[in-house]
């Protein structure tokens, strides 16, 4: 039978003296280097968790420059109509502003044919479909019931047609609308179904400020530039197409909300609060610093060569506190943007063509590059610094954990034997006192 003296320990039974507290007490102090590592640990990791959100912060913020001088930015259209049950419209970047009247005239419609009720089911005959130049031929089976032939009618491959029975009717739809869509009928079986023709192939018809325009579809395309019409009933309605300034200050705001984020983050972690005499946690740290400082820089210098109206972030509305925190006046953004949206874009995304990034670019490209630069060559190697030194600590850890087991191991063998020994001198020391009291 073994036994494990790690886990079964018995304190102080010969001498009476507590030794399990002594040994705790003295591995007490000798893992205070542990401690002190298990301290500058966990100052250590606390310093990665901060650069990791300001790095997170700062990804954040490349995204939304880019997202200031994207294709099309700052530059949408909305629509809105009149009456939007007869016609809706949806935009481009490209969509021409103007106010334009529609008039709705018809609408699309598919060609519908319908058989006779109950019609004979000839097996052996085939009923020829013809929709925009295209025949598909189906034959009709011995046991076939009309629903067994029009399911057969939509099981086949690219015909142009889609099959119901209706009143014991055959029914067919033709898939394109308008007059193109018109169905043509032949074949031996042609003639049995007595098809009639319950609704007419029909163009959307409708004019535009006075043109004439027509579709296969109720959606016209090209009848406004950039613009889509969808059309809904005959009638009439207006159409305004203008510039999106709901969703370029949505753009500039969010650009604004991850600038800020970034640097009221940064301020948090260096700063020191004489009040309460508390550090951030990289208070004093000059790379976070020389970061907010550079950012501040460079949205509030002015772009040099623009030759347009407006150079610098302060002339449409941003605006940079002492504190950092920057501000989007939007009267003053949208204003700019309807008296030359050409030099706000080019502002935000100007590039001189030189293959660097500078002074002459627009300022959300420069600090689009300068977020992405920084982060992956300096922020992304602190961080692997941090690892790096955190495995470092763990090492040192993990071997004075392999000198404290064997400190305890000693410290209990040698208090175990001094219990022993005072066991014995006790005993020895009663036995003498019970010889003495008998003589």
């Amino acid at each position: 039978m073994s036994t494990n003296a790690a886990s079964i320990s018995f304190s102080g039974l010969g001498s009476g003296i507590d030794t399990a507290s002594i040994v705790q007490a003295l591995m007490k102090l000798e893992r205070m280097p542990i401690d002190r590592i298990e301290s500058d640990k966990t100052r250590l990791k606390q310093k990665q968790g901060v650069v990791q959100e300001i790095n997170g912060l700062l990804g954040k913020l490349r995204d939304a420059s880019a997202a200031m001088y994207a294709p099309g930015a700052l530059q949408g259209k909305t629509a809105s109509s009149g009456d939007a049950t007869v016609a809706t419209a949806s935009v481009g970047s490209q969509a021409a502003s103007g106010t334009y009247n529609v008039v709705v005239t018809a609408l699309a419609q598919a060609h519908t044919t319908a058989s006779t009720a109950a019609p004979a089911l000839t097996a052996g005959q085939a009923l020829d479909i013809t929709v925009g130049g295209e025949t598909a031929s189906v034959a009709i089976e011995a046991g076939d019931t009309l629903q067994k032939f029009a399911d057969r009618i939509n099981g086949t491959t690219d015909i142009g047609v889609s099959a119901s029975v209706i009143n014991d009717k055959l029914v067919l739809i033709s898939k394109e609308s308008g007059a193109g869509g018109t169905i043509g009928l032949g074949g031996a079986a042609a003639a049995g179904f007595g098809f009639a023709t319950t609704q007419t192939g029909q163009d959307a018809a409708a004019t535009v400020n006075g043109l004439a325009v027509t579709s296969a579809g109720n959606n016209i395309e090209g009848a406004i530039n950039g613009v889509s019409l969808s059309l809904g009933k005959v009638g009439s309605t207006t159409v305004t197409v203008g510039a999106d300034q709901a969703g370029s200050v949505k753009t500039a705001q969010a650009f604004v909300d991850a600038y800020n984020a970034l640097t009221s983050n940064i301020k948090r972690a260096t700063m020191y609060d004489a009040a309460t005499k508390t550090a951030g946690t990289l208070q004093g740290d000059q790379t976070m610093s020389s970061l907010a400082g550079q950012l501040r820089g460079i949205s509030g210098s002015s772009v040099t060569g623009l030759g347009g109206a407006y150079d610098s972030l302060s002339q449409i509305g941003f605006s940079v506190a002492r504190d950092g925190t920057m501000t989007l006046d939007q009267n003053a953004f949208t204003a700019a943007l309807a008296a030359d949206p050409t030099a706000v874009g080019k502002l935000f995304g100007g590039d001189d063509g030189n293959g660097t990034i500078g002074a002459s670019d627009g300022v959300a490209r420069q600090i689009q590059n300068f977020a992405a630069s920084f982060s992956t060559d300096i922020l992304a190697s602190r961080l692997t610094g941090y690892t790096a030194s955190l495995g470092r600590l763990d090492e040192k850890i993990s071997s004075l954990e392999v000198l404290m087991e064997l400190k305890e191991t000693r410290l209990r063998a040698q208090f175990q034997a001094m219990d022993q020994a005072v066991s014995r001198f006790q005993s020895q020391g009663a036995d003498l006192a019970s010889r003495l009291s008998s003589l």
